[in-house]
């Protein structure tokens, strides 16, 4: 890797920075910039401070708590669309994760699917069986859980349920779990399936208490997952502190998207206490090998990869209006291009 500038920026307005961010695999990007020497290369002093859930991280953000988070795709849009309550508007220069999310399901519940994972068509016929004798036999309605309402996870999840003709919130109850919580509620038996990102479905299984059924890039083939966000107001008074932030973690990507450096990224998302579960879990959520049915498939910034694109924002928009989040009259599209920022990270790029 090239470690000389194309473009020099005078230094950055803040230099000492509070970063959230979540226990998943794909915080990755975020930990190997700040184990690896990258933040402080572009003068950057970041403190990291894992959250317990995507709720908590939203609205340190929006109070100032934090400068910068790492938050699911749909989040900026939905700030933007005044729709999680806040209407403190957020912007994104950078997609840090692509793919990661799995299905996974109670052994109870995969035993009566009597399925093999990996087809996403299959597993969810299996699941509409199980769900039509559920009602017949007057069994209560099933639940499983998402991370967030404005995540990939829901839209993946209800995609999968729908192209079964499984009706979410009829046929079934979908509740919101944090990531980490997910492994418990599995165990003690307050739902019976969820759709969380890596390496949660791993520690599930490695706990014998879930079976992962299915990777959601089989449902949508990299399909947008996390982002770097930052309030709208913040990028506009640190803008080089922004650029410098973004050209970090497109260097942090590039790495991590060397397959020898995942298992090196493991060890770190371990050592810092970044993760608490097992370092062959985290290796294996990791893993670049996708030629596995039931691997997580991240892609981080690498190629065109981290570019905030707009046929990923109208993907989510389509999802939001199909579940019911929105309605056609409310969305200001000007409003969503102005939280998806591909023009800041076309000049971070130049940084690098």
């Amino acid at each position: 890797m090239s470690h000389s500038s194309s473009t020099t920026l005078p230094a950055a307005e803040l230099s000492r920075l509070r970063f959230g961010l979540m226990p998943l695999a794909d915080s990755a990007p975020i930990v190997v910039a700040r184990e690896m020497g990258f933040f402080a290369r572009h003068g950057l002093d970041v403190t990291l401070s894992v959250e317990g859930s995507w709720a908590g991280l939203r609205d340190k953000l929006a109070a100032g708590m934090l400068d910068a988070a790492q938050l699911l795709a749909p989040m900026p849009l939905a700030a933007q669309l005044g729709l999680d309550g806040f209407g403190v508007p957020l912007v994104s220069a950078l997609t840090t994760s692509r793919n990661g999310n799995m299905i996974t399901v109670s052994p109870a519940l995969f035993e009566a699917m009597a399925v093999t994972p990996g087809d996403a068509a299959a597993t969810a016929r299996a699941l509409k069986r199980v769900l039509d004798a559920d009602r017949a036999a007057g069994r209560p309605r099933r639940i499983f859980s998402d991370v967030f309402p404005f995540s990939s996870h829901h839209y993946l999840l209800c995609e999968w349920l729908a192209s079964a003709g499984i009706e979410p919130e009829r046929d079934l109850q979908i509740i919101t779990i944090p990531p980490p919580m997910t492994v418990h509620s599995l165990r003690s038996g307050q739902i019976d399936g969820f759709c969380s990102g890596a390496p949660w479905s791993h520690a599930a299984e490695t706990a014998g208490v879930g079976h992962s059924l299915l990777a959601c890039r089989s449902i949508r083939a990299d399909c947008v997952e996390k982002v770097l966000a930052v309030r709208a107001d913040w990028a506009d008074r640190y803008p080089i502190t922004h650029r410098k932030l973004v050209a970090a973690l497109i260097e942090a990507g590039r790495w991590l998207d060397q397959p020898t450096q995942r298992a090196d990224a493991a060890r770190q998302l371990n050592q810092g206490a970044y993760l608490d579960v097992p370092p062959t879990t985290v290796l294996q959520a990791l893993s670049p090998d996708e030629g596995q049915v039931m691997n997580a498939g991240f892609k981080f910034s690498s190629a065109d990869d981290g570019c905030p694109r707009a046929d990923d924002a109208e993907w989510l928009l389509q999802q939001m209006l199909r579940w019911g989040q929105t309605r056609a009259d409310l969305i200001d599209h000007e409003g969503v291009a102005s939280s998806y920022r591909a023009d800041i990270h076309a000049e971070a790029l130049q940084l690098l």
